[in-house]
């Protein structure tokens, strides 16, 4: 009985095995159908995926991965990934000044032919020479002969220069043009990113596309460009005059061109990698050099001179052996290309010998020969040089595309912020007048709908993730009515400016929804949305400009007397009064010539002519002292009258007369209420506001 239950089981076993096998077959059978549907960039890419998914380790810690990723990005920017794309929108770029192009084309050929032709000239002055030499010239005054044939060839040369000048001075209006609306594309567009685009980025990063990778696509425009077009004349002319004089010795010349595009092909591929490390070095140089520049008061502060030489020292050393390396093999490329010439040369001379000895070459005809057998090289070289220059801009020019491709914020808010003001009917009308009132325009089925602007913000059930899985916020419901201050209390990190964030939709909500006078702010336009918000950032920002420029900033229409009242309501006035040039003052990089203080009230002055319904206050008064805070409190008063007013502080002080505190903590609220409340309760916020627990 055993026997026969084994042998069941077996036989179980092997069927189970035969399905599975079959089911592998399917599956492999179904791969390949599959397969067959796809292109052959696609197939590639997925075969590209699977072998990198296979290559990445199971327990792989989160540095790692980082550092995977990073090295991942480095190979890739290493080389255009789709040079026909970049290579079309670059064109594209460059085709609106077609016209000059192609009078640059017409130049740079006369240029090259007539270079070239130029020295054909001394042919008939060897001639005359060999002649006289001999005794054989029939010429009667051999002398005015050869000034005949340098005239021309004089002519010729200027003639050549004069073009080159030209299209020289062409080429760089086309590339300065090409630059300015590369610039000009990239940063409109990047006006319109989310602030997703640049909290993945470093600024450094940003930077590099406005400064090396245009620069790159301007080096190609400018310098490339023309050299790509006159090499490549000059080198097929030159060879053709060449053959023509002696296709026997040019049999010879043509082993000695395909060992130069060998070495030229061999150095170039182990240069490359090097000049990018060379790239990275100086780089990661400039990176360091600019972070202790602008901390250079800490590195002080904490004597760190010494710690900071020695950082700085490895940096160095490493950008000089890298520079080191790159240069060495670089520096094989000319030595190698002489070494060939001149044997080469040298092989022609003497072949060239036995061919005048038999009367098959005369000596001017050998003599222009030698003449262009040591100057073919320079053409060759100079297309690998563009090869190499053309590789780098495309890549450069791809990465600026690559910027151009990010998805805009989207929009597709229809609602709008419009100003009412009655007209003589009494009926309301849109009007630019500033003493109009606030109100939301929507679409109708009769035309359109006004809504007053009364500063009423609900959320509603709000869930939000900076990284997918990983909840900032949860299940958040607040309703701020019309004219309400709400304070926002917690630790780091719990989430109170996120809120605010989602209220001016810098980010979108998982979840939930949020209302603005029963209005989904999704069905607003984001600049309405934001136009009706006034905001005081913890990190003050002032731009290069006079104060006064700084503060109309929040109106750019805004009076003089406009700028003033600001000032005073957030209590600048009075210290800017006391400055040599008062509102004319400029503000120098970083705000370095005022108090971070006076920054701030600048700020909130800026906050206060805009005159908006709704006021964002995160952590506004942290960077002044007791004293000043309470100054900003008596204009904030007026300011945040018939406002709705979101308050982000650490000190409790500030929030007391709030109508209603939230104190968060890990993306939920936990408390919620007046200051009276909240400390009869004594939760968190008691612990809070009497010291026995302080905010990280």
């Amino acid at each position: 009985m055993n026997n026969n239950s084994k042998a069941s089981e077996v036989k179980e076993e092997i069927k189970e095995k035969e399905l599975l096998t079959e089911d592998v077959k399917e599956e492999a059978t179904e791969e390949k159908t599959e397969e067959k549907k796809l292109s052959k960039k696609e197939l590639r890419e997925k075969r590209k995926a699977e072998k990198a998914k296979k290559k990445i380790p199971e327990n792989e810690t989160e540095e790692e991965r980082k550092e995977r990723e990073k090295k991942e990005e480095a190979k890739k920017r290493k080389k255009p990934k789709d040079i026909k794309t970049a290579t079309k929108r670059l064109i594209s770029y460059i085709t609106k000044y077609k016209a000059l192009l192609f009078l640059v084309a017409i130049l740079v050929v006369l240029t090259t032919v007539t270079s070239v032709i130029a020295s054909l000239f001394m042919i008939p002055v060897y001639e005359v020479l060999e002649g006289v030499i001999t005794g054989k010239s029939d010429v009667e005054n051999p002398f005015a002969e050869i000034a005949k044939w340098l005239v021309i060839m004089a002519v010729c040369y200027i003639f050549s220069a004069a073009c080159n000048l030209a299209y020289t001075k062409i080429m760089l209006y086309v590339s300065s043009h090409t630059l300015k609306n590369m610039r000009r594309d990239l940063f409109n567009h990047i006006q319109t990113l989310p602030l997703e685009f640049f909290d993945k980025r470093k600024t450094g990063e940003i930077m590099s596309h406005f400064t090396s990778d245009v620069s790159m696509v301007s080096n190609l425009v400018s310098d490339n460009f023309p050299t790509l077009i006159s090499s490549a004349i000059s080198a097929v002319m030159t060879i053709g005059i060449m053959i023509a004089m002696s296709w026997k010795l040019t049999l010879t010349i043509t082993v000695a061109i395909v060992l130069m595009f060998a070495v030229v092909i061999i150095i170039t591929g182990k240069c490359s990698p090097l000049f990018k490390k060379q790239q990275k070095a100086i780089a990661e140089c400039n990176g360091y050099i600019e972070e202790y520049i602008k901390g250079i008061k800490v590195v002080k502060l904490f004597s760190r001179e010494d710690n900071t030489k020695a950082q700085f020292n490895e940096l160095n050393e490493n950008y000089r052996k890298t520079g080191v390396k790159a240069n060495i093999i670089g520096g094989f490329m000319g030595p190698l290309m002489s070494m060939i010439t001149r044997v080469n040369y040298a092989i022609v001379v003497f072949l060239g010998a036995f061919l005048v000895l038999d009367g098959s070459m005369t000596v001017p005809v050998l003599v222009a020969y030698l003449d262009k057998s040591k100057g073919y090289a320079s053409p060759i070289a100079s297309l690998a040089g563009c090869y190499s220059s053309l590789v780098a801009a495309l890549a450069g020019a791809e990465r600026v595309f690559a910027v151009l491709d990010t998805d805009p914020e989207t929009d597709e808010g229809k609602t709008t912020l419009v100003m009412l003001i009655k007209n003589a009917l009494g009926e309301e009308v849109e009007t630019e007048n500033p003493e109009g009132e606030f109100a939301w325009k929507l679409p109708a089925e009769d035309g359109v709908k006004y809504i007053p602007l009364k500063g009423h913000i609900e959320l509603k059930d709000v869930t939000f993730s900076y990284i997918e899985g990983t909840e900032v916020l949860k299940d958040i419901n607040i309703n701020a009515k019309e004219g309400e201050k709400i304070a926002f209390v917690g630790s780091t990190g719990a989430g109170k400016t996120t809120i605010t964030n989602l209220i001016n939709r810098f980010y979108e909500i998982d979840k939930g929804e949020i209302t603005y006078d029963g209005i989904s702010i999704k069905d607003i336009k984001k600049d309405d949305l934001r136009r009706s918000m006034a905001m005081v950032l913890q990190d003050t920002k002032l731009f290069s400009g006079t104060i006064k420029e700084n503060i109309r900033y929040g109106k750019l229409d805004a009076t003089d007397d406009e700028v003033i009242a600001a000032a005073k309501l957030a209590n600048a006035h009075s210290f800017i009064e006391k400055l040599p040039e008062g509102y004319e003052t400029q503000i120098k990089p970083d705000a370095t010539n005022i108090s971070v203080g006076q920054a701030q009230l600048i700020n909130i002055a800026r906050a206060a002519i805009a005159g908006a319904p709704l006021l964002i206050l995160d952590e506004a008064t942290s960077s002044v002292d007791t004293r000043t805070e309470r100054l900003i409190e008596i204009g904030m008063d007026k300011l945040m009258d018939n406002r709705t007013v979101f308050v982000i502080a650490h000190r409790l002080s500030t929030v007391r007369n709030s109508d209603n505190i939230v104190v968060l903590e890990k993306g939920e609220i936990i408390e919620e209420g007046n200051h009276q409340k909240l400390i009869d309760e004594g939760g968190k916020y008691y612990q809070l506001y009497t010291g026995s627990f302080e905010m990280e």
